[in-house]
């Protein structure tokens, strides 16, 4: 569980050259896809958690409570805690696009311009944990432990127990956001325009046709919380299959998450802020 999208630094090798590719491929679709004709919208009423963010998206929220950013643009990493403090923990990434940490506190990195996952230590040390995918843009762990990364260009959601031990989840036209749910796993298909639910025995079934989701969240209420940057909007969707307006006309929203208390933390790219939205969800 990945800008107007990406101004990607130049590449100055091929691999720098195939990760840049799977950002402005988001870009592109952002200058053409309009808004859905969706049901009635629900009110979502926010306050602005932090502003000056250079173009911001994978949210993270740590159990300490305090929440991490990736920053597409300035290739940094960003911790914003409970009471709105800003500091950046890492920099010189290469469009990183979202974040996971595991028991032990450490922050992985979905560097989308280099093909790597990066892992950021507790002392703030950097190293290359994955390397050579294809296109990493979004990442979480499930709950057995396994780090599951979504490789935007070969379509795969591969589930990593090691860096040498990995499985192929699911191939979709281009995973981009996780979810877990009672032993299921949740994906949403970029390119595909919908989100699907992988069973533990490998079944698919979508669970709603979206356009362009990228980032998805299940709240309290067991309903799906879908960010559509191209769209400029969020969709609710309920266990039925139902799907609502949660938020429109938004900067490209990307990669909500929920706090402990409930609370949706959602990033607005373009805008370079982080939304907060409490209520009951």
């Amino acid at each position: 569980m990945k800008s107007t999208m990406a101004r990607i630094l130049v590449a100055a090798s091929l691999g720098l050259c195939l990760g840049a590719n799977a950002a402005f491929a988001e870009e592109a679709k952002t200058r053409s896809t309009k808004l859905d004709d969706d049901k009635a919208a629900s009110r979502a009423n926010y306050t602005v958690f932090a502003t000056g963010l250079a173009e911001p998206r994978g949210l993270l929220v740590a159990p300490s409570g305090d929440l991490y950013v990736a920053e597409q643009k300035s290739g940094s990493i960003v911790k914003i805690t409970p009471d709105g403090k800003i500091t950046r923990i890492a920099d010189g990434f290469v469009s990183p696009h979202d974040l996971a940490i595991d028991a032990k506190g450490n922050i992985y990195v979905a560097e989308t311009g280099t093909g790597r996952v990066a892992m950021i230590s507790p002392a703030r040390k950097v190293t290359t944990y994955l390397a050579n995918l294809d296109g990493p843009v979004d990442l979480d762990f499930n709950p057995h432990g396994e780090l599951l990364v979504c490789e935007l260009q070969s379509g795969k959601v591969r589930a990593f127990q090691s860096p040498n031990k990995y499985r192929t989840v699911v191939t979709l036209v281009g995973p981009h956001g996780l979810a877990f749910k009672t032993g299921d796993t949740f994906v949403n298909d970029w390119k595909g325009d919908k989100v699907v639910k992988v069973s533990p025995q490998g079944r698919v079934q979508v669970i709603a046709n979206v356009k362009g989701p990228v980032g998805l969240a299940f709240g309290r209420s067991g309903d799906l919380y879908v960010a559509q940057p191209q769209a400029r909007m969020v969709s609710r969707i309920k266990p039925d299959g139902t799907r609502l307006v949660f938020i429109e006309n938004l900067a490209e929203p990307r990669d909500p998450v929920f706090d402990s208390a409930g609370n949706l933390f959602l990033a607005e790219t373009a805008a370079g802020r982080i939304l907060k939205f409490s209520g009951d969800f």
